[in-house]
């Protein structure tokens, strides 16, 4: 990964790790596989939600925080929606922010404050608006709506007929379309392989646009990718070689319910540090702070080599079969894994995914293991 994108990466794992930092204290947890706000119900609460399934027809009176494979939000949310899915839909109004990562985003309504979004696809309707700023980070953007200030990010393709009343600030993969119709009332400023299509006077103030740096050129870069891949592949294999059945159990909860890996992997990502830190400000509490950081940053790291692992296994079916083929499997998911998380724009979406898949399914498997052991004493 070049020393552009991990940097990148680094922020933006940041933010993503603020829209689920009001988790925590949320006081109302679900867990189904469908959940549904009826039109008409009222809830005067911060809500939870996790299942395959979350719509939202009524009202909210309070945050929402939601994983699932689909979210839809038709009624109102007094309050800001955090959300992370497969597709996530806004048709009703958010009075405060939305944060949200998903594979295609779609706001529709009226966001009362700042919009955060990461994805594959992301449409901003031509009836939407965001009152604040608008963050984004997408394979593929879609701006029609209207932003009351800026907009800044970056995806592979962008097309505006909307209007930001601010400036626009963005990296831009392969081609930019600012359309006749569309209305920036600040600057254009973005960086591009080439230069945009911009109708006229549709820019207010300067356009400037900057070419990319050479990555052919970041050879430290790619030299460093592959110590890492490597890295992680000797770390992978020893996990195999030594400890076979622990590891096709994590590869085997990522298989069983990859959404309440993401759910527990977000969870862990989140109160983990913040623990650590409670734990080191405390006199008694430092030593269990350390090796709580220690298992935090060794958690981290080893959470991409099961989702290699599982990629790989689920290629070649590999889960059945002997040591050296497992590994030879391994190796080509990893190699597959590292591809997704060095991509341009979506690999910082990737890579969030990988580690909290990663880190749900190593929670979960140590779970299942305490329980045994409870279960055995209890005997």
């Amino acid at each position: 990964m070049s020393v552009k994108y991990s940097v990148r990466f680094i922020i933006i794992l940041f933010a993503l790790l603020l829209i689920f930092s009001s988790a925590a204290g949320a006081s109302d947890f679900r867990a189904e596989e469908r959940l549904v706000i009826a039109e008409g119900e009222i809830i005067n609460d911060d809500l939870y939600f996790t299942g395959n399934s979350i719509t939202v027809d009524g009202i909210i009176n309070g945050d929402l925080i939601a994983a699932g494979g689909e979210i839809r939000v038709n009624g109102i949310i007094n309050g800001s929606l955090a959300a992370a899915g497969g597709s996530i839909s806004v048709n009703g109004n958010i009075t405060d922010d939305i944060r949200a990562a998903g594979g295609t985003i779609t706001i529709n309504g009226n966001v009362g404050d700042n919009a955060l979004v990461f994805g594959g696809n992301f449409i901003l309707g031509r009836n939407a608006s965001i009152n604040r700023d608008l963050t984004v980070g997408a394979g593929s953007a879609v701006i029609d709506g209207t932003v009351n200030r800026d907009i800044n990010g970056g995806a592979s393709s962008m097309e505006m007929r909307g209007t930001a009343m601010g400036n626009v600030t963005m990296d831009i993969g392969d081609n930019m379309r600012i359309l006749p119709g569309a209305r920036i009332g600040g600057n254009l400023e973005y960086t591009a392989p080439r230069p945009a299509e911009i109708a006229e006077d549709v820019v207010s103030g300067e356009i400037i646009h900057r070419e990319p740096p050479d990555e052919r050129r970041d050879v430290f870069g790619i030299i460093g990718g592959i110590i890492g891949y490597l890295w992680l592949l000797l770390v992978g294999i020893l996990f195999l070689v030594i400890a076979p059945v622990v590891s096709q159990r994590i590869t085997d909860n990522i298989s069983a319910n990859p959404l309440k890996n993401l759910l527990w992997g977000i969870l862990f990502l989140i109160v983990t540090p913040i623990l650590a830190v409670i734990l080191l400000i405390t006199i008694i509490g430092i030593p269990l702070g350390l090796i709580l950081m220690v298992i935090y940053i060794i958690s981290l790291y080893i959470s991409r080599i099961f989702v290699g692992l599982w990629v790989g296994q689920y290629i070649f079916k590999a889960s059945e079969k002997k040591t050296s083929y497992r590994i030879l499997s391994f190796a080509i998911g990893l190699l597959i894994v590292f591809i997704g998380i060095n991509l341009p724009i979506l690999g910082i979406f990737i890579h969030f995914i990988v580690i909290v898949l990663g880190l749900g399914a190593i929670v979960l498997t140590a779970y299942g293991y305490y329980k045994s052991y409870k279960e055995q004493k209890s005997i």
